[in-house]
């Protein structure tokens, strides 16, 4: 068969399959058409050029036969089958594609995990009205949806008329997946002007920007003013977290797992983060560290996003060095490579003469675990997750608590942070960095990140006077009218307004009734009608009231903080115009940090480092902390009456009744009788030291009963490891608790400081107990 029939036979082949269109309505287009025309043409053209090009590199190869080129030819001339079956290959294709219809859009995990939701909402709306889910959606009339859309409005919490417009947007892309098409553009205008019918609220709330001055009266209420007990590896992480959302304006599920990426563990890792040693630029014979952080989980990466690489040094304030966070972190983790037996080792590396970085690397086994780990309560205290990413709901949820602890009167939020770092980045850099860095496109940053209050001084530009555009900024501030009397928890009788709801006692009822069923039937104890409907309605109904209970309280104690912000102004205005005087410092009550590695922190948090020998101090202690646990104290402990006094000339607002030590803060028991030994000291000099003080601090024989495997957990504070439990029965239930634990199972070592003898089970625990350490349980 001769070279051009051949080819005639597949364009035409080809040609054929291309007249039959799966849209009738492009058929009359006469711009496709040409278009269509114009594409064969060039693929014609294409084939010709290439029956007349040869390759210059492959006529030059001298390994070649004469005339295997002219023998493949003839040899493919005789056997036209593979054109043949090429053909029929490509007809099967188009008829494949063409049963496929058109393709279905490329919406991200989350933006399809939203629109299935409300499909799941679809479906049980169509129940209701006994109507098929597809072929009501199918049908698409505006009246179903209209009805839906009220419905919708009946059976949720919805408020604002904004959500309800991404409910009818996600309802559209429903219907695109299962129709393959987008809805018609009349019936989508229709209901997009008959949703304002609803009278949900169109106001759009305010946008606040949190400023450098508001992100450490936040970083001041995690190291100094927070009660609540928390993981020393907790507050350093949360510290961390604040300064790179602040200094990026990177979105949070950035650096953390975000929400809608749930049990995926994508967050910042070991591999994303790179330690240098590099020379200084004002004096190349020393050096300093500094860290790249590269931002690779960003939004819309799997379309058009681009990860983000920030480069961060030295601070000079402690409380604001990310770099000395990130080593702390890296230490107390062990993740260094290199074999670093002290912080101040790090600090003395020195660059080669022929180089200009020193890389400090990781562990290997590292690199893919996230950075900053989550962290869990067990038996023997908190456990860090070292291969499970810190999750977003719990980074917000201490947030916004330490915004109430801070005393702001408006609930915090992180895009806060985002929006004034957006405004400072708008103000240094130019558009397209700007929005490389925010990572929005065109004018994403102005529509929905300028902040509400315009921070400029309008009468110094309108009239000509002198600018106090300083003045205006403060006033702007988020932290503006904060209070650190406000209250952070409701009193005894607010927490009672709670429980005696209607809402809750409607439920209480309820769980009495199905608990009573229960028992009618015989399932003594409830537990044992597990696997039940009337069971799987009674544990539905606790959850209910738990949750309703939180509700309420959030709303009470939102309530008690709005009171409180309304009425401190006009009681403050009454105690002036009565004569009395103002108030110069606030004085809350004298703090009590149980560790001592928290107190030192804070004691530097705002002081700017003098020396390197300061700096190490600052990123040992971090890295201590991050292996220290606080003690949950009762909650029968409240918090003391605030005051209004002047301040010690000093500065510092605690006691002069208590012991205190360094900077000012009072120390524990432990610290009070054994100071850390000094790094100087030499190791087998520091070693009989505190075998020593181990065994005045642990005797042998305890004076009260106490838990023989807590005394030997290093991340409790000393009263947490002496903690007396005087009842016999309270302390053999906590003993327990603890031989739970796999590692308890079989032989272990006594957890006694000073005691190392073999136990094998809980019977011989015991007993080694009261005979060697007279403990009774």
């Amino acid at each position: 068969m001769p070279a051009s029939t051949k080819h005639t036979r597949i364009r035409a082949l080809s040609t054929s399959a291309a007249t039959t269109n799966v849209h009738p309505s492009h058929r009359s287009d006469p711009s496709s058409a040409t278009n269509s025309d114009s594409c064969w043409d060039r693929e014609s053209s294409i084939e010709a050029a290439s029956d007349t090009y040869t390759d210059p590199d492959t006529e030059a190869d001298e390994d070649i036969e004469p005339g295997s080129r002219e023998d493949a030819r003839l040899v493919s001339e005789k056997d036209p089958g593979p054109y043949d079956s090429e053909a029929e290959e490509i007809l099967k294709d188009i008829a494949q594609l063409r049963a496929e219809g058109p393709a279905k859009p490329n919406h991200t995990t989350h933006t399809t995990k939203l629109w299935k939701r409300e499909r799941e909402f679809w479906e049980r709306y169509c129940d209701k009205i006994k109507r098929s889910p597809e072929e009501q959606l199918r049908a698409c009339e505006p009246e179903i949806f209209k009805a839906y859309l009220r419905w919708r409005k009946k059976h949720s919490r919805v408020k604002k008329e904004s959500s309800m417009r991404s409910y009818w947007k996600r309802l559209s892309m429903c219907y695109m997946d299962l129709t393959r098409h987008k809805m018609d553009a009349d019936i989508l205008t229709d209901v997009c002007n008959w949703i304002p019918t609803l009278m949900l609220d169109k106001s759009e709330k305010e946008k606040h920007a949190m400023y450098v001055q508001d992100l450490y009266a936040i970083l001041h209420a995690l190291w100094v003013d927070d009660t609540k007990p928390l993981h020393g590896y907790i507050r350093v992480q949360i510290s961390l977290l604040l300064l790179l959302s602040a200094a990026t304006g990177t979105r949070p599920g950035a650096i953390v797992e975000s929400a809608s990426a749930k049990g995926s563990n994508k967050a910042l890792s070991f591999k994303n983060i790179e330690l240098l040693k590099v020379r200084s630029i004002a004096d190349p014979s020393r050096s300093t560290i500094v860290a790249n952080v590269n931002l690779e989980n960003i939004k819309n990466k799997e379309n058009d996003g681009k990860p983000k690489k920030f480069t961060f040094r030295l601070e000079g304030t402690p409380a604001f060095c990310i770099v000395s966070y990130i080593l702390s972190i890296s230490v107390s983790q062990g993740a260094l490579r290199d074999d670093f037996t002290r912080v101040q080792d790090i600090f003395d590396l020195t660059i080669p003469a022929d180089r200009d970085v020193l890389r400090i690397k990781w562990k290997k086994q590292l690199l893919n675990l996230p950075f900053l780990c989550d962290v869990r309560n067990t038996c023997e205290g908190v456990r860090i997750l070292t291969e499970q990413a810190f999750p977003y709901a719990k980074y917000r949820d201490i947030f916004v608590r330490l915004g109430r602890v801070a005393g702001f009167e408006k609930s915090l939020e992180l895009y806060q942070l985002r929006r004034a770092s957006g405004r400072n980045i708008n103000s240094a850099l130019d558009p397209v960095e700007r929005n490389q860095t925010m990572g929005h496109l065109g004018s994403t940053y102005e529509k929905y990140y300028t902040p509400t209050h315009i921070a400029r001084d309008f009468q110094s530009i309108y009239f000509g006077s002198p600018s106090e555009d300083l003045l205006i900024e403060s006033v702007a501030r988020m932290g503006l009218s904060r209070d650190r009397r406000a209250p952070t928890e409701l009193d005894d009788a607010q927490q009672e307004e709670v429980r005696n709801d209607p809402a809750l006692a409607v439920l209480r009822e309820e769980r009495e009734t199905y608990k009573g069923q229960l028992h009618d039937q015989g399932f003594y104890p409830l537990s044992k009608g597990q696997g039940t409907h009337l069971h799987q309605k009674y544990e539905d109904t606790k959850r209910k009231i738990g949750s309703t209970y939180q509700r309420l309280y959030r709303e009470r104690l939102d309530l008690a903080i709005q009171e409180f912000h309304e009425s401190i102004d006009t009681i403050e205005i009454a105690r002036q115009l009565s004569g009395k005087a103002a108030a110069e410092v606030l004085t809350l009550p004298a703090v009590e940090f149980e560790l001592r590695e928290r107190a030192t922190i804070a004691g530097m948090l705002l002081k700017l480092i003098q020396d390197e020998k300061a700096r190490v101090r600052f990123v040992r202690t971090l890295a201590r902390l991050c292996r220290k646990q606080e003690t949950r104290k009762p909650k029968a402990v409240k918090r003391k009456t605030v005051g209004l006094v002047a301040c010690e000339a000093s500065g510092s607002s605690f006691s002069n009744k208590r012991k205190k030590g360094t900077d000012g803060f009072e120390k524990s028991p432990l610290h009070q009788e054994c100071e850390i030994v000094k790094e100087e000291l030499d190791a087998l000099e520091r070693g009989k030291i505190l075998e020593i003080r181990s065994r005045q601090l642990f005797p042998t024989v305890l004076p009260h009963p106490i838990c023989l495997i807590c005394i030997g957990n290093e991340e409790f504070s000393y009263e947490r490891r002496m903690r007396c439990i005087p009842r016999k029965d309270v302390l053999k239930k906590h003993v327990e608790t603890h031989f739970r634990l796999p590692e308890l199972q079989s032989g272990f070592p006594c957890r006694h400081p000073s005691c190392s003898e073999m136990l094998v089970d809980m019977v011989h625990f015991k007993r080694h107990a009261l005979d060697a350490h007279g403990v009774s349980h």
